[in-house]
């Protein structure tokens, strides 16, 4: 289910991306624009990915300590 949150966020991002490239806007606006977004959803999405990972992580290793420990 989260991976289906990603993949429609980033596409909505791209399709603004496009929409605001394609507008009569300064180029210089557009990108800084684009890296002013793009530095801010790194920051917002980086750590949940990673946190997510993370987690993952150890429900996989939590599994197999408990796996482990049955007779």
């Amino acid at each position: 289910m989260h991976k289906w949150i990603a993949a429609c966020l980033i596409i909505l991002i791209l399709i603004a991306h496009m929409f605001m490239w394609r507008s009569g806007m300064e180029t210089q606006w557009k990108v800084i624009f684009t890296a002013i977004n793009f530095t801010a959803w790194g920051i917002i999405l980086g750590p949940v990915f990673l946190i997510d990972k993370w987690l993952d992580a150890v429900k996989t290793r939590n599994k197999s300590n408990a796996d482990r420990d049955q007779p």
